[in-house]
């Protein structure tokens, strides 16, 4: 039987050198003498076994130490060690981080199986942070972290549902619910209002833009309205399986280190490493079935018939019963294979992996498949002196995004699920001949999509980074990193001429190729020294980044055939648009950081950056961005009472912090063709006119946070947590200002007004149980943040409102859904307020107000493990309270005014609302959008492989979307429609999305 137990608190095991004598390895301290420097002396004792977690898994990179000597060894992949002693007698040591030290008499035996136990006091979690690594305890900024362990389980239709709900103060939603769909990722609320409010993602080491070549596919799409617009994902190509932790920065104590790019908060993604032992091969596979959470309640055929003969209208009627809904929505079905390679020695480590994903879309047409592979290699020479450490990520998906959601403005009938609301329900999907039936001029079938449309794209990355370290003398070492990123989308859209969606183009065909590449060359130098109770962490660095960004698009239509598709360009009769670009920036950084600790007790860290960007006017590319924190751990002071509060550290941080996401060009004078020119001899002459006026004096906007924590520990740190208060103001915010007349140019960018975000989060975890053989642990985290406009003005310009969101169709021509302005929040919704219907004819208060807010009260989250034996259940809700959501959809489909020519909502019959009503924005459509989702549920079990050649296996059945608690009226409360027109989807509204799926899924994870 496995021995089990724990000793008190040992002095941390030093780094380790591998010595060789005949067939065995040694590892003993650096710095220490050679083992082999006593030759009389013999080791004639070996003593073999395996180490196992709490859960009988067994466990690689344990040390096990011969207690009051040097003699040491590593356990391999497996769990598996061997360790030769000069005798039988003495006792093994087994320490690992995270678990309570245990150790064991050897009494002469040759084999000791040992489990070692969490340890719940153990604050010495590493955590990654920029250019570099922390022990959790020494933090003094507000960081979150989810190690894979912890991820969401299933098939993820995107890497940042991994950690959904599992952190405070950090908001994702999902776009829609297509394979491969963007998320509008917040952290501690928004800082812009015309540029980027996306966090900066850190991959290995390097900085991945988001605003440059590949991610401009999102404007307009391919050039007309049937294709959506929705921001390309810049996590699509990581394979999620690679992944071993996510962390997140969010106060500017921890963001600062990145400057101009951290005002949004920083996700740093690290992948999985190699570890020393035996090669370990690793595979996993998930199959899933999916199918449609939620339809909207329209007429049926019956009930179509009933009430257009009650309004006496004319009735097409093909005899047929059908739900289009039905017709396009299928059972999906989803796969994922994941295999990797996981060995070496103590000088060289590796871990290669290969990936592939098959995620079919509930609607017809959609489907996505990823294909990844990865590379790993650390290699330590010279004694450890010298490393080097290379990444290579390659990954690439092919998808199909034929038209399944409508992005353009209120009732423009191109999209798969547009015309499933209204098509005529009496129509059959075929017509005797076996075509499609359509209903003409305007109403296509639903079905036909699926097969006339094509939008396929696909999208690559490559990223790689080769990191060289060397001690020049202790403490003083060296890294020099050189990374590169190339990007890109290659999107091809047809539309049969047979469609009377191109019938009228003769057939439209359109290529886009969008790229972009970066290439990164850092030096850090780094000081890390303990003397007495002082330790000093300090590092100086410098970076360069260049980015590229290009692409060029052709349209064209006209053809003789649909055979062909895009394949024949030359053959078309138009050429509608030819267009092309190539633009750059570079990003240059000079950066220190000094991390102080006296004692355990006080911590202290000071950073600042220099940034100089070429995105800037002449006069302000450069920046500088400070923050400074400090942190008093009272649970390590003498007076301090040990229960039952085992852990108390406060801490206090502010800084400065930029966004320099506004694109390549914004000020600078740019010239473009203009039809204004002269006439001559009857024709108009082409001239060259300013698009944009120059800024000199364009510069960064600037967020400046102050955050005071609190962090915790009960019973000896079985419930554990943090408190932390922020706020934060953005200023010199990024907006367009009109240009006084008369000029070529109507607007001009420039640094105007500012926002404010303030609020409290709240992460608590618990081990609430923990005997025998059953375990309980539970997470809480909990947020509320609250945004104000401050201002929309500088010394030069006055201004009072921002519009945006503007509607389409009849009677909302003009108007816009939300509007910035000074004193309320952003998301804020502004209209007419909706008092009642009165002989057929809807009621409002006279002029506009607020009449909604699309920023939720607070957000949070909840999450369960069991475990019991080799049995374990987990769950995780998440929700979000207070929130308001704009149902376009239904203020599109809920009047009578649409028929016959379109099918309503099943409620319209009910509301009271006369047929010759036209639509109307107001409150009346503004809706609760509070919910709570049980985002995933997964039971597991864990085989017994001892005696096997298996180290691992376990197989498990996991639920996504299974459960949605809200009032909401609409397919799904958290979706967020583009219907700005600038690819920037505005929180809080719901148009025509590609709704969510609910997912059943079966996986197993195999290693030997």
């Amino acid at each position: 039987m496995p021995q089990q137990g724990w000793a008190k608190d040992g002095e941390a095991i030093p780094s380790l050198r591998k010595e060789t004598a005949g067939k065995g390895n040694l590892f003993a301290p650096k710095g220490t003498k050679s083992l082999f420097s006593h030759p009389k002396k013999l080791f004639l004792h070996t003593v073999r076994g395996k180490i196992s977690d709490e859960k009988g898994v067994g466990m690689p990179g344990v040390t096990v130490m011969l207690k009051g000597t040097t003699s040491a060894a590593p356990s391999a992949s497996d769990g598996t060690y061997a360790i030769e002693l000069p005798d039988g007698n003495g006792t093994l040591v087994f320490s690992f981080m995270g678990y309570k030290p245990l150790e064991v008499a050897v009494n002469n035996r040759t084999t000791i199986d040992v489990s070692l136990v969490p340890d719940a006091e153990s604050l010495d979690e590493v955590v990654v942070v920029g250019y570099g690594t922390q022990k959790k305890s020494d933090l003094t900024g507000s960081v979150s972290a989810v190690s894979s362990e912890e991820f969401n389980v299933g098939p993820q239709l995107s890497p940042q549902q991994l950690i959904q709900g599992k952190m405070a103060g950090v908001n994702i939603s999902q776009n829609s619910g297509k394979p491969g769909a963007s998320n509008t990722v917040r952290i501690r609320g928004g800082t812009s209002l015309t540029g980027s409010n996306d966090p900066l993602y850190v991959i290995d080491g390097v900085p991945i833009s988001t605003s440059s070549g590949v991610n401009q596919a999102n404007i307009r799409g391919n050039g007309t309205d049937v294709f959506d617009q929705e921001p390309t994902n810049p996590l699509m190509t990581l394979n999620p399986n690679d992944i071993e932790s996510i962390t997140v920065l969010k106060d500017a104590s921890a963001t600062a280190i990145y400057g101009s790019r951290g005002a949004n908060g920083v996700i740093v993604i690290t992948t999985k490493r190699g570890k020393a032992g035996k090669a370990q091969v690793t595979y996993n596979v998930l199959a899933g079935v999916s199918k449609v959470a939620n339809t909207l309640d329209v007429l049926t055929a019956d009930q179509y018939r009933a009430v257009v003969r009650d309004l006496e209208l004319t009735l097409d009627d093909k005899g047929a019963n059908t739900n289009w809904q039905d017709e396009i929505y299928r059972t999906a079905y989803n796969q994922d294979h994941s295999l990797s390679l996981t060995g070496g020695a103590a000088n060289t480590m590796y871990r290669v992996s290969l990936g592939y994903g098959k995620q079919e879309g509930i609607m017809l047409g959609s489907d996505l498949s990823r294909y990844n592979g990865s590379i790993n290699i650390n290699h330590a020479a010279l004694e450890d002196k010298l490393k080097f450490d290379l990444v290579v990520n390659y990954g690439q998906t092919r998808s199909n995004a034929a038209p399944v959601s409508n992005t353009v403005g209120s009732e423009a009938g191109t999209s798969m699920n547009y015309e499933a609301f209204v098509f005529n329900p009496t129509y059959p999907v075929y017509d005797p001949n076996g075509e499609y039936y359509h209903v003409g001029p305007f109403r296509v079938n639903p079905v036909s999509f699926s097969s006339d449309v094509t939008d396929e794209k696909t999208a690559q990355r490559l990223l790689g980074n080769l990191s060289t370290t060397y001690t020049i003398i202790d403490p003083l070492s060296i890294n020099v990193s050189l990374g590169y990123t190339r990007q890109e989308i290659d999107r091809n859209s047809f539309i049969q001429k047979s469609n009377p969606l191109g019938e009228g183009f003769g057939g439209f065909a359109s290529t886009q190729k969008l790229a972009d590449y970066s290439k990164l060359m850092e030096t850090v130098l780094r000081f890390n020294k303990s003397f007495g109770q002082h330790a000093v962490d300090a590092i100086a660095g410098y970076s360069y980044q260049y980015f590229l960004g290009e692409g060029g698009r052709t349209t064209a239509s006209g053809f003789l055939s649909d055979s062909f598709k895009w394949y024949s360009l030359q053959a078309a009769s138009t050429v509608g648009g030819i267009s092309s670009f190539q633009e750059s920036n570079t990003l240059i950084s000079m950066y220190g950081r000094v991390n102080y600790d006296f004692g355990g007790r006080f911590l202290l860290t000071g950073t600042i950056r220099r940034d100089g960007s070429s995105r800037f006017g002449s006069g302000n590319k450069w920046g500088v961005f400070p923050s400074g924190s400090v942190a008093w751990r009272i649970s390590q002071e003498k007076f301090y009472p040990e229960n039952p509060l085992s852990d108390l550290k406060v801490r206090v941080s502010y800084g400065v912090t930029g966004n320099q996401e506004i694109g390549n060009l914004n000020s600078l004078t740019t010239l473009g063709a203009s039809n204004r020119g002269y006439l001559v001899g009857g024709q108009r002459i082409t001239i060259v006119l300013p698009q944009q006026y120059a800024n000199p004096d364009l510069k960064w906007e600037q967020t400046s946070q102050v955050d005071v924590g609190l962090d915790f520990g009960f019973f000896k740190n079985r419930v554990h947590g943090s408190l932390d208060y922020y706020r934060k103001k953005t200023s010199d915010l990024l907006l367009r200002i009109a240009v006084p007349s008369p000029s070529v140019v109507t607007t001009q960018l420039a640094n105007v007004g500012s926002v404010e975000n303030k609020g409290f989060e709240l992460e608590l975890g618990a081990n609430i149980i923990d005997k025998g053989n059953f375990t309980w642990e539970a997470d809480v985290n909990f947020s509320r943040n609250k945004s104000k406009v401050l201002s929309l003005s500088n010394d030069l310009y006055k201004g009072d409102n921002i519009q945006i969101a503007p509607l389409q169709g009849a009677g909302l021509s003009g108007i816009y859904a939300q509007l910035i302005m000074p004193g309320e929040p952003l998301g804020t919704f502004w209209g007419r307020k909706f008092i009642g219907v009165e002989n057929g004819v809807e009621q409002f208060e006279p002029g506009n107000q607020v009449i909604g807010t699309a920023q939720p009260d607070f957000t949070f989250g909840f999450s369960n493990s069991f475990q019991y034996k080799a049995w374990s259940l987990g769950f995780n809700f998440r929700g979000s309270v207070g929130n308001d959501v704009f149902n376009l959809t239904a203020n599109n489909l809920a009047y009578e005014s649409n028929l016959p020519g379109r099918n309503i909502l099943a409620v319209a019959l009910e509301d009271g609302v006369g047929r010759t009503q036209p639509k109307q924005y107001s409150s009346r459509w503004i809706e609760d959008g509070s919910f709570a989702r049980l985002d995933n549920i997964t039971l597991g079990y864990t085989f017994n492989v001892k005696n096997t050649p298996l180290s691992n296996a376990r197989i498990f059945v996991t639920g996504q979307n299974l459960l949605l608690i809200t009032n909401y009226s609409g397919l799904d409360p958290e979706v967020n429609a583009e219907v700005s027109g600038t690819g920037v989807a505005p929180l809080g509204i719901d148009y025509l999305a590609y709704p969510r799926a609910k997912t059943v899924s079966l996986g197993a994870s195999i290693s030997f």
